[in-house]
């Protein structure tokens, strides 16, 4: 899951960001390498592109949320104010984190 060690709940947000992305990533892969060439494909690859798009973007409003969080205490609360799903994220990695890593 995560390239590097998942220290906190944090890190694991992080590292869930990322194994979103690299998923997006085997799919479009995936498409591209069936060799068929036909309208479905396409349609196929061009939602596949948008999938990989959109969690590329979420990573990177992830890793923004992260650094305020760690860094930067009042951007951190901004951001919770103007996009409450980011604190919610983090409340279920809290819970992930805890079972998963820690054993809880």
């Amino acid at each position: 899951m995560a390239k590097y060690p998942i220290k906190d709940e944090v890190d694991f947000l992080v590292a869930q960001a990322q194994a979103e992305t690299d998923i997006a990533k085997e799919i479009v892969e995936n498409i591209r390498g069936k060799g068929i060439d036909d309208d479905k494909k396409y349609y196929e690859e061009k939602l596949a592109l948008k999938m990989l798009e959109f969690f590329k973007e979420e990573e990177k409003i992830i890793s923004l949320y992260v650094e305020a969080k760690k860094n930067y205490p009042l951007l951190a609360e901004l951001m919770e104010n103007k996009r409450p799903y980011l604190k919610e994220m983090l409340k279920e990695a809290k819970k992930l984190y805890e079972r998963n890593i820690l054993g809880k």
